[in-house]
């Protein structure tokens, strides 16, 4: 079970991780000047990930990679408990949930901008019409 937990873990997380960089390499022409260099840029890709002006594919590419990263926490996590060291399932659970409640509050403010641009193109008012 550990090497499973553990395969799953970098598999899954090397995968949000090449993810989480197309976002950011597609990023980082859009971002002020100011953000542009390697270090920079790094910090505030999150910040504009989830702009209203980013498009929905890239919103949608960086959710996920928050998600694949709390599985691959999840997953670690699980392969620490099996391995008989709780103190690292603790601290990779503690992280795990961390990412999760980033990842679903990322995900409100993806679905909010799904739904503005629904609404924009659509001609509805997004105010319920009051």
């Amino acid at each position: 079970m550990i090497e499973v937990f553990g395969f799953l873990a970098a598999f899954v997380g090397i995968l949000s991780a090449i993810r989480y960089q197309a976002v950011c390499s597609a990023l980082a022409d859009s971002l002020p000047s100011q953000f542009q260099d390697g270090l920079s840029s790094r910090f505030a890709a999150p910040v504009y990930a989830l702009h209203s002006s980013t498009p929905l594919k890239l919103q949608a590419d960086f959710v996920k990679s928050l998600a694949g990263g709390g599985v691959a926490m999840a997953c670690f996590a699980l392969s620490c408990y099996f391995g008989g060291r709780l103190d690292g399932a603790l601290l990779a659970s503690a992280g795990a949930v961390a990412i999760a409640y980033s990842a679903i509050k990322s995900w409100m403010t993806y679905r909010d901008n799904c739904h503005r641009a629904l609404a924009t193109t659509s001609g509805t008012r997004d105010d319920g019409g009051a």
